[in-house]
């Protein structure tokens, strides 16, 4: 008795497996056509069997991905970009062995401006693919400067900064990260940097000189609060206004070239009226007039 339920259960086994195997070599087959659809421009042909595929059942893990990343190429050529992306998704989650679909899936949730997917499909594809490192890297800093996730601009521009130390990019990545984790003086040091290798660099410009104007305004406020404060302010209390606001004035001094060079570079045009309001303080009227 007990030979034969063991006989049976070889039988049984084998035939699982025979059946397993015919099926993936079916499977194998419908993907070979799905790809010579492609090859001919025929994408809701594609598609079509794309989906009966996946409804059929995969169970081979390469070949659902294959299916999945077909399905993206096919939703995409179709201009179904929704659908495109859950495709890609799928293809990358189950490490699709091919770097056009990473691709494919980094370039299309970027141009939707998919944050969440864009993110996730260039980490995957540096797992994947870590030869990329430094390309993917560069993107990801991009992608955590855009979305202000500064956590994790900070390490990243780290990373970049053991492999390129001196990258005038890679040090205002750094300052970025800090001035916005609270670190606002160690942020300076970094800005300076960046300005010592690259004069031009405008987000540089930008950063410093708007720190070192809001250090003056500081000072500006405070002195007019004091001030505002004296019930019947004499000449002796308006002198010492006057001397205390010089302070401010020396950073609005400090803070214009800077300001001038990102403003005049026309990425940040709302510096306009802050170069107003600082020559106005300067008491350079006619220069004022200009950033009205």
């Amino acid at each position: 008795m007990d030979k034969m339920v063991s006989k049976f259960l070889i039988t049984a086994s084998f035939l699982l497996f025979f059946g397993m195997a015919v099926n993936a070599q079916d499977v194998e087959s419908k993907i070979n056509d799905i790809k010579i659809s492609l090859i001919d421009g025929n994408y809701e042909a594609g598609l079509t069997a794309c989906e009966e595929l996946l409804k059929s059942g995969i169970s081979d893990s390469t070949q659902l991905a294959m299916v999945y990343g077909y399905a993206g190429l096919s939703s995409e050529a179709l201009k179904k970009k929704t659908e495109a992306l859950a495709y890609y998704k799928k293809a990358v989650e189950l490490q699709m062995p091919q770097l056009d679909v990473y691709d494919k899936l980094i370039n299309l949730s970027k141009k939707e401006k998919n944050d969440s997917i864009y993110e996730f499909a260039l980490l995957e594809k540096l797992n994947a693919f870590p030869e990329y490192n430094d390309e993917i890297k560069k993107s990801l800093a991009y992608q955590y400067l855009n979305t202000k996730q500064y956590e994790k601009l900070l390490t990243v521009s780290e990373e970049l900064l053991n492999l390129t130390p001196n990258d005038a990019n890679f040090l205002y990545f750094k300052g970025v990260s800090l001035q916005n984790l609270g670190q606002v003086e160690e942020s300076k040091v970094f800005y300076e940097e960046v300005l010592k290798i690259d004069p031009e660099h405008t987000g540089a410009n930008m950063s410093l000189g708007l720190m070192i104007y809001n250090d003056g305004s500081d000072i500006f406020l405070k002195r007019k609060q004091e001030y505002e404060a004296i019930a019947k302010p004499d000449r002796v209390n308006y002198w010492e206004y006057e001397k205390g606001i010089e302070k401010g004035k020396t950073l609005y001094r400090q803070a214009l070239p800077y300001l001038l060079k990102a403003y005049e570079s026309g990425l940040y045009p709302n510096l306009k009226p802050i170069l107003f309001n600082t020559y106005v303080r300067l008491e350079q009227k006619d220069k004022a007039e200009k950033y009205r």
